[in-house]
């Protein structure tokens, strides 16, 4: 009994598209994904979802950086570009107290960009907790709110000490617009 010759061809043309279809998404989606801007503008006064339940207004003039940028439904972090100040939005479903909520975030600073508090803390009316930070030449500004007792939201902004300070007040009022989407 022999090996039925149509059977193999047949197996073999359907080997080889699957193999040009699985080459084609190799090589095609990366070449996709370099020919995209990796900055888009956001339009002024209209509120960003970070999540399926948290938004925020960006500072006009801002630009999403789409590389960093990950929303999702019960966490996600949104990363804007206002000149050189980066300003991440990162919103987590964790139950913490606000305190707890600013000292992990103070140690994913000092852990991750090797970051040191500088200044005194302040509790804003809305209950805001914000700080300030050094992480080498740059100089930073975080924010940390918590809605009930299930989501926290951090916010970092940092650049170069003279841009940073000269966009501190249009990034302070864009964390203050940070509320649970309706």
């Amino acid at each position: 009994m022999g090996v039925p010759q149509a059977g193999l061809r047949r197996n073999g043309l359907y080997s080889l598209g699957i193999l040009a279809v699985v080459a084609a998404i190799t090589l095609g989606l990366p070449a996709l994904d370099r020919a995209l801007p990796p900055e888009r503008s956001v339009p002024a006064g209209v509120a960003y979802p970070v999540t399926d339940t948290v938004t925020v207004i960006p500072p006009a003039g801002a630009r999403l950086d789409v590389s960093q940028t990950r929303p999702g439904r019960h966490s996600g972090h949104a990363v804007f570009l206002l000149g050189r100040v980066r300003i991440a939005i990162l919103v987590s479903p964790d139950q913490l107290t606000l305190a707890a909520a600013a000292d992990q975030l103070r140690t994913r600073l000092r852990d991750g960009l090797g970051a040191t508090s500088i200044g005194p803390e302040g509790l804003t009316p809305t209950g805001i907790l914000t700080g300030r930070f050094r992480a080498g030449p740059d100089r930073g500004w975080y924010a940390v709110r918590v809605f009930g007792s299930t989501t926290v939201v951090n916010a970092t902004a940092s650049g170069p000490p003279g841009e940073l300070a000269s966009r501190l007040t249009a990034i302070e009022a864009s964390v203050a617009s940070i509320a649970r989407a309706t």
